[in-house]
C-alpha cells in the first residue's frame, strides 16, 4: 500500500499540469511582491484648488512617507518647468532618520494659460543602506568617502487643471493698491520732473510693461523694482515704478486706467493713475544767445538747442542710472539683512536646511550637502560652523 501511494505520488509529481501549477504560482507570488519593493513609500498630493482662474495662485503639497523600512530612503523632488505655469518651492519638511522617512514639499503655482493644462513631476529615489552610511561617515576631511545609492526615476501621474480665463484687457491679477507721487508740476524747458508710481498688494507679480503710455513729451525710465514674498497665502509684492517727464512747452498727462481683477471676489476693478498737468516756463533767448555774434533774427541758426538738449538728456539718464544703482543695492542690502537674520535665528541644521532649499538657489548647494552630511550623520562640519559662514557669505 505504501509502495503503490509513493508510485502515485511520483508520477503525479512528474505530469505537465503539476509543473504549469507550480510555475503559475511562482509568477503570481513574483508579480506581488515587485511592486512592494520597488515602491518602497508612498505618496500624497494636496492641491487647494483644481479650476482657478489664469493668473491664480494654488497652493500644491506633496507628502512622502517610507513604507519599507529595511532600507535607507532619500527622495529628490521638483515640478517640470512648463510654459503652461510658473512655480516656487515655499516650503521642504522632514521627520525622522533613515527607515521612516517622511518628507512634505510645498510650492505656490501660477497658471499662465487658460483652459485644460496638466502639472508635470520628477521624482528620484534614492536607496542606500546603514552600513553604506558608516562607510561614507568614516572617510575623514581628507578623505571623503561617498554615499553609494541606487537611483531610479518615479514616475508620478500629472494632476490636470481647468484654468478659468479672466476679463480681457485685465493687466493684474490679484488684490492691489495704486499709488502714484509727482515732485512737481512745474519746470523749465526739457527739465526733468521725476515721478514715481507705487502698487502693493497680493497677487501674480504686478508687472506692467508700460504703464505709462507714449504721449507728446519725453519719458525717462528705468526697470522697476519689484520685491516678492511666495506662502502659503500667496504671493507677497512691492513694486516701484521711477520715472521721469520732459517737454519744452506746458503739456498734460492723461489719466491712466489698470484695469484689474481679483480672483477671491471674481471682480473686476479699476487702479487709476490721475490726470496730471505741467507748467513748461519758457527760456529767454536774449539771454542765452550772444548779440554780438548773433545773426539776423531771420537767418537765427537754432541748431545750438540740439546739442544743448543732446548734453540735457545724457546728463539726466547719468542721473538716474546712478540713483537706480543707489536703490537697487539699498534693496539688496535690505533683502540680504532679512535673510540674515532668518539665518540667525534657525535653531538646528533642519530649519537652516529647509530655509536654503526654500530659496531653490544654486548659491547655496554646497551649504546644502553639508547640512545633509549632518542629518544623515555623514558630514564632520558643525551646525554653527555652517550658520557662521553663510552669515558672512
Amino acid at each position: 500500500m505504501k509502495q503503490n501511494r509513493g508510485n502515485l505520488l511520483k508520477s503525479e509529481a512528474l505530469t505537465p499540469n503539476i509543473i504549469r501549477s507550480i510555475k503559475s504560482n511562482l509568477l503570481i507570488l513574483m508579480l506581488l511582491i515587485i511592486p512592494l519593493s520597488a515602491e518602497d513609500f508612498t505618496h500624497k498630493f494636496t492641491i487647494d484648488k483644481t479650476e482657478p482662474y489664469l493668473k491664480e495662485a494654488i497652493v500644491l503639497t506633496l507628502e512622502l512617507k517610507q513604507s519599507n523600512p529595511d532600507v535607507v530612503l532619500l527622495f529628490s523632488f521638483d515640478l517640470k518647468k512648463s510654459q503652461n505655469y510658473t512655480f516656487k518651492r515655499i516650503d521642504i519638511k522632514e521627520e525622522d532618520r533613515y527607515h521612516s522617512a517622511y518628507v512634505k514639499y510645498s510650492y505656490l503655482i501660477y497658471p499662465l494659460k487658460s483652459g485644460i493644462i496638466e502639472l508635470n513631476f520628477k521624482l528620484q529615489k534614492r536607496v542606500t543602506t546603514d552600513d553604506s552610511i558608516a562607510y561614507s561617515y568614516s572617510g575623514d576631511r581628507d578623505n571623503v568617502r561617498g554615499l553609494f545609492t541606487t537611483d531610479s526615476d518615479i514616475e508620478l501621474p500629472p494632476i490636470e487643471l481647468n484654468v478659468k480665463p479672466i476679463p480681457s484687457k485685465t493687466e493684474l491679477v490679484g488684490d492691489f493698491k495704486l499709488k502714484s507721487h509727482f515732485q512737481t508740476h512745474q519746470a523749465k524747458v526739457y527739465e526733468a520732473i521725476p515721478f514715481e508710481i507705487k502698487i502693493d498688494g497680493h497677487g501674480y507679480p504686478p508687472i506692467i510693461k508700460n504703464i505709462i503710455q507714449d504721449g507728446n513729451f519725453t519719458l525717462f525710465k528705468e526697470q522697476p523694482t519689484l520685491k516678492s514674498i511666495a506662502t502659503t497665502k500667496g504671493t507677497e509684492n512691492s513694486i516701484r515704478y521711477n520715472m521721469a517727464l520732459s517737454h519744452n512747452r506746458s503739456f498734460i498727462l492723461k489719466e491712466r486706467n489698470i484695469e484689474a481683477f481679483n480672483p477671491k471676489t471674481q471682480k473686476s476693478y479699476t487702479l487709476t493713475i490721475p490726470q496730471q498737468k505741467f507748467e513748461i516756463k519758457k527760456v529767454n533767448s536774449k539771454v542765452l544767445i550772444d548779440k554780438e555774434d548773433s545773426p539776423k533774427p531771420s537767418k537765427i541758426d537754432f541748431s545750438w538747442l540740439s546739442s544743448l538738449f543732446s548734453y540735457i538728456v545724457v546728463f539726466i539718464a547719468g542721473y538716474f542710472t546712478a540713483l537706480s544703482i543707489k536703490w537697487r543695492v539699498r534693496t539688496k542690502r535690505v533683502d540680504s539683512n532679512i535673510f540674515k537674520t532668518k539665518i540667525k535665528e534657525c535653531r538646528d541644521e533642519k530649519e537652516l536646511l529647509q530655509l536654503l532649499m526654500a530659496e531653490n538657489s544654486q548659491r547655496f548647494k554646497r551649504e546644502i550637502e553639508e547640512l545633509e552630511g549632518i542629518i544623515y550623520g555623514r558630514s564632520g562640519k558643525s551646525f554653527k560652523e555652517i550658520q557662521k559662514k553663510l552669515v558672512n557669505k
